[in-house]
């Protein structure tokens, strides 16, 4: 037993050691040095989104970019509240936003939110194409900053989005989570064996978007992002990087609940079960991990759970420390303990979710 328990603490320490020093070279990525000013189409597909998509418009109208190369794409995503009305009211008088609705489009034979990115991607004529979500309020230099490290082979540029966790205590729990999870996936790219994205602040070049055959051209997935950023990885002609810059730091809301963060959960788990042995490898380590902390002291003698529980956090503090600090997180890590428990209850119950239906709930569609 004891060999077992002290073979995954020194594997545990030892990924978040080698994922360290991919975070690293994630923070070193270095942007072009002149003015690199690409065409750019900015598209946020939004379904019932009438609370947020007004404040996401007016963080997307400070843009800072010129306007003669940017145009923003807003698609109605067959929405049955007000969010096309809102969208024609707030762009009105604004010749660079272009608001489409899905009903028009009867081209690509996609579903959800992949057909109507890919209706906003038909009307684009950029060399880049940047996605958001209607949740979501973008900084001004969000456009600028992401383009300048695009080079001849990057195919994919990764972003970090931070929860707004200036509300509630879940909302710190799960801003918390995010960093954790978004630290891996920057530093999973630094090592290129990328396990992660996430759509609401996400770039594709035209050029590696039309070699793959576009989202057309990809299985079906409830994460469309990850299915993007692997078929992307898959052409080996270009790169994926995932910078940490605060500039291009979006923000979001937290999940309002514990009913919509278990499908948002459940929807990532399902979306992510195709990965690497890296993957998987890493996520075994973290279920056992888990699984010692909520229970090690049935198990396991004091001193052996306290240095579980020791290496456990030295570990995962290693990985979130460096972008907590590059990001000027203010009065979350107070949390962390607690974090621990949460992270630890939430990654016992995922696997559990295939036996609650095959169904994924998202944006009250069934997939």
């Amino acid at each position: 037993m004891l060999i077992a328990v002290f073979t995954i603490i020194a594997i545990y320490f030892a990924l978040h050691i080698i994922f360290y020093a991919g975070l690293k070279k994630s923070v070193s990525i270095v942007k072009n040095d002149t003015d690199f000013l690409p065409s750019v189409s900015v598209l946020v597909a939004a379904r019932n989104e009438e609370q947020n998509i007004a404040n996401c418009i007016a963080s997307l109208k400070k843009l800072n970019y010129p306007k003669d190369k940017l145009r923003i794409i807003l698609i109605n995503d067959n929405s049955d509240d007000r969010t096309e009305e809102l969208m024609l009211k707030e762009t009105s008088g604004q010749p660079e936003f272009l608001v489409l609705d899905t009903n028009d489009y009867k081209g690509s034979g996609l579903k959800g939110k992949v057909n109507a990115l890919s209706y906003g991607i038909s009307k684009s004529t950029g060399e880049l194409y940047m996605m958001t979500d209607a949740d979501c309020e973008v900084p001004s230099e969000w456009v600028r900053d992401t383009a300048k490290y695009y080079s001849e082979d990057t195919g994919l540029i990764c972003g970090f989005t931070m929860i707004d966790y200036s509300g509630t205590f879940f909302s710190k729990l799960q801003a918390l989570d995010w960093i954790y999870l978004q630290s891996f996936a920057s530093a999973s790219s630094g090592i290129n064996s990328e396990l992660s994205c996430i759509g609401n602040n996400l770039s594709v070049s035209a050029k590696a978007y039309r070699e793959i055959g576009g989202y057309e051209n990809l299985k079906f997935s409830v994460t469309e992002d990850l299915a993007l950023m692997k078929r992307i990885k898959e052409e080996k002609a270009f790169r994926i990087k995932y910078p940490i810059n605060r500039s291009c730091l979006i923000k979001t809301n937290a999940c309002a609940d514990i009913k919509e963060l278990y499908r948002q959960k459940k929807r990532w788990f399902r979306g992510g079960a195709d990965i690497s042995l890296l993957g998987y490898l890493l996520g075994f380590e973290l279920y056992a991990m888990n699984l010692m902390l909520l229970f090690g002291l049935f198990f396991l003698n004091v001193p052996v759970y306290l240095f579980v529980v020791l290496v456990k956090f030295i570990s995962e503090l290693i990985i979130m420390v460096p972008v907590y600090r590059r990001f000027s997180y203010k009065g979350l890590i107070v949390y962390f303990p607690l974090f621990q428990l949460y992270f630890a209850v939430i990654g016992l119950l995922l696997p559990f979710t295939f036996l609650t239906g095959s169904n994924i709930v998202w944006k009250e569609r069934k997939h």
